[in-house]
This record gives structure tokens, C-alpha cells and sequence, in this order.
């Protein structure tokens, strides 16, 4: 029989506690969480299955997993997740970095894999994860990320220095592209914007409902409001050709579709597809 304080144990009885929890990746979770802990690689807790855990350790893993089991993040009680291979600290001050959002750093990459020194403005940035990735794979750049919570930009510049980009990539509090007047200046305008239709919020999972910024969600009645906002003020801003790159909720594809076609400034409009088949980004280009 297993000591009630093994690696073995502990992941039995936290996988239990997250399943009766109705978390969704009970076993994920407890693993993570118990390699956080114990400061070692998931795929060491079975090769270290009846290693004791310290007194403290069994207490900071208990903790930890009742924490979960309420619907805290599992990257707020770690601190940190990953994006893009990069690591990221993780606040309730920003959205948690989704692996959906690769899906629109990919696209850009090879849009401006020919690009010399681009210039890219990344509106909403949050945690920061867009700026930084493209920032991290395009050495040659220069980033302005903006966004109206100044607890946000705070996370989003420590994880500027965390990934070693500080240095090309600036930061400004701004409501939306309100700060910027120089025309034709960007190569590529992004943003994953809010998105979530005010009426269905409360219907989400706890996770988000209840742990990331409302602000970061709330999209207005149908979802729309800032693609309404982004779209038109984007295309002065845009250098001829320049690239408009938009996440989108998985629904939204013919209706964002329709706001960048009536447009005249643009053309080339596109909607791609994420690695579940979800429609996610859409595209367009400065004429």
C-alpha cells in the first residue's frame, strides 16, 4: 500500500478531488501541479512514485489542489504557463495566454518572413504573448503593444524581459489606437480583442467567468463592438500592403468578414482556421 504522503498517492487522491470538482483535465492538473511542487518534470513523477513528499510539500500540494477544485486557473496558482514555446508569468490582471492565439503568431510569421525590419503594433496586448512571440521570432523588429489596463502592461513588460525582447519591444497605456497619428507606418496591426458577447459571459466556465479581467472579455451585446472600433481606424495606420490580423470567437468568421469587406482600404480578406478546426483569424491587407 502506497504512504499516504507519496507521489503515488497524492496523484490518486488530487485526480479524485479535480474529477469530483468538475475540472476539466483532472489528471493534467494534478500532475502539474505536483511537478510544480516538487520542482521536477511531469514525466518524473512516475519514475519517483513512492518518493514521500515533505510535511511542507504535502501541505503546498494539498493546498494547491483545494484551490483548483474552487476553479482558480491552474496557471494563476502556478504563476507561470507557456505560449508559443515561451515562457509567461500569469496574473488574474490578464487573459491566460490560449493556445488558440498561436494560430494568429504563425500566420503573421509567415506573412513577414521576407519582411527586413518590421514594424508591429499589437492593440490589447495583455499578457503580452503576441508582441513577445513575434518579437522573439523576428529579431529584426520593432513592437508597440498597447493596452488601457496599466496592471496588464506591468505583466506584459516582465514578460518582455523574461523572454529577453525588452529591448524591441514598447509598451503604452492607450484606449485602443487613440495615442497613434503617424499614417502608414506599420507593417502588421494585430489584436485579439474582446470578443465574448455581454449576455453569455456569466455562461462561461468559472475559470474565466469569475478569475480573467471582465474587461478582456466583454465584446458588447453582439461580440463586435471593438472589431467595429479596430477595423476603420487600422488602415491609416497601415503601410501599403501591411497586414490587419484579427482573432476571432469561433462563430464570428462571416460576421468580422463582412465588417473588413465593407472597407474600401482593404482587400485580400482571409479567415483561417485553428489546429481544432475552428475558424479563429482573419485577415486582410492594406490596398
Amino acid at each position: 500500500m502506497s504512504s499516504p504522503t507519496s507521489i503515488h498517492y497524492l496523484l490518486i487522491w488530487s485526480r479524485d478531488i479535480l474529477i469530483k470538482a468538475g475540472v476539466p483535465s483532472p489528471q493534467a492538473d494534478a500532475e502539474w501541479t505536483l511537478a510544480h511542487v516538487l520542482e521536477c518534470s511531469r514525466s518524473e513523477l512516475l519514475m519517483r512514485a513512492r518518493q514521500p513528499l515533505t510535511p511542507a510539500q504535502n501541505a503546498t500540494f494539498r493546498n494547491l489542489i483545494h484551490r483548483r477544485a474552487d476553479r482558480i486557473p491552474l496557471q494563476h496558482l502556478l504563476g507561470n504557463t507557456e505560449f508559443y514555446g515561451l515562457p509567461f508569468h500569469t496574473s488574474p490582471d490578464a487573459l491566460i495566454p490560449r493556445p488558440e492565439t498561436e494560430t494568429l503568431v504563425e500566420i503573421v510569421l509567415n506573412q513577414l518572413k521576407n519582411c527586413t525590419n518590421p514594424r508591429i503594433l499589437d492593440i490589447g496586448t495583455g499578457s503580452g504573448i503576441i508582441a513577445i512571440a513575434l518579437g522573439k521570432s523576428l529579431p529584426r523588429s520593432q513592437v508597440i503593444a498597447t493596452d488601457i489596463s496599466r496592471k496588464a502592461l506591468y505583466l506584459a513588460s516582465q514578460n518582455a524581459r523574461l523572454n529577453g525582447v525588452a529591448d524591441r519591444i514598447s509598451f503604452f497605456q492607450t484606449d485602443l489606437l487613440t495615442s497613434f497619428a503617424t499614417p502608414e507606418s506599420f507593417h502588421a496591426i494585430l489584436s485579439n480583442p474582446p470578443y465574448i458577447s455581454s449576455n453569455t459571459i456569466d455562461a462561461l466556465q468559472p475559470e474565466v467567468r469569475a478569475c480573467d479581467p471582465r474587461l478582456a472579455l466583454d465584446g458588447g451585446c453582439d461580440g463586435l463592438d471593438f472589431y467595429r472600433k479596430i477595423i476603420p481606424t487600422s488602415i491609416p495606420l497601415l503601410a501599403p500592403g501591411g497586414l490587419l490580423g484579427l482573432e476571432i470567437g469561433h462563430d464570428q468568421a462571416r460576421a468580422v468578414t463582412q465588417l473588413l469587406s465593407r472597407q474600401i482600404g482593404l482587400t485580400h480578406i482571409a479567415t483561417h482556421t485553428d489546429l481544432g478546426g475552428y475558424p479563429r483569424v482573419v485577415l486582410a491587407q492594406r490596398r
